[in-house]
């Protein structure tokens, strides 16, 4: 059984879709299974899966691929997506008084509340730079996951970066690993004396491996 669904305009972050890919995979009776935006590179990932690509999808559009071998193992996939999809954001925090707060509803507003040295912003391309920009003028050093980013926005947003003593990553930055966190696709490694500065992710989690192996840790990766 082979399911192709796209949902127009309907956008999740890329490694929530991971996530949920990854857990549809390993459900009984599911062959393969691909969730995610509509991207030409995993619009191309559907010909793994021997589902034709879509004439009309594009990269704000979600992609729900699932390969099963019964209509039963199917239907529970998609109704796992739903599920996943449907769940809500994790609580926000309680006042002093026990009364749910109100979540923020900017960068710069979060980042008041829950001090901070880093924001990670991954949304669609056209909205990075606002939240990007939004972030700096917080005070936050920014790693932007986001691609399709106009250039000119990419170095309005390192100009005022460098005049602040903050640091952008990216846009299209994919892994980083600050003060031993990982950040997007990260590589788990002790901490240690090695920094590593990469302008390729897939290089820069390699090094990591490679220097893991030799028992040697990292102190930060910046991608």
């Amino acid at each position: 059984m082979r399911h192709l669904q796209i949902r127009p305009g309907v956008y999740r972050d890329s490694v929530a879709l991971m996530h949920i890919s990854a857990r549809l995979a390993a459900s009984p009776g599911v062959e393969q299974a691909l969730v995610a935006m509509a991207t030409p590179v995993n619009v191309e990932l559907l010909a793994d899966l021997g589902l034709d690509r879509p004439a009309d999808a594009g990269p704000n559009d979600l992609m729900i691929a699932v390969v099963a071998d019964s209509d039963e193992a199917l239907a529970a996939a998609l109704d796992t997506v739903e599920r996943e999809l449907a769940a809500p954001t994790p609580a926000s925090s309680t006042s002093d008084v026990g009364i749910p707060a109100v979540a923020p509803r900017t960068t710069a507003s979060a980042a008041r509340r829950v001090p901070g040295g880093i924001a990670l912003v991954s949304t669609p391309g056209p909205y990075a730079f606002v939240e990007a920009m939004d972030a700096l003028e917080a005070g936050l050093s920014v790693m932007v996951f986001s691609d399709n980013v106009p250039v000119e926005q990419e170095v309005c947003l390192k100009q005022r970066a460098y005049g602040q003593g903050l640091l952008v990553m990216g846009p299209d930055c994919g892994t980083a690993v600050v003060g031993g966190v990982g950040l997007g696709f990260a590589n788990v490694v002790r901490p240690g004396p090695v920094g590593l500065v990469a302008a390729s992710g897939t290089g820069a989690q390699q090094v990591m491996a490679l220097l893991a192996a030799a028992g040697v840790g990292i102190s930060h990766c910046l991608g």
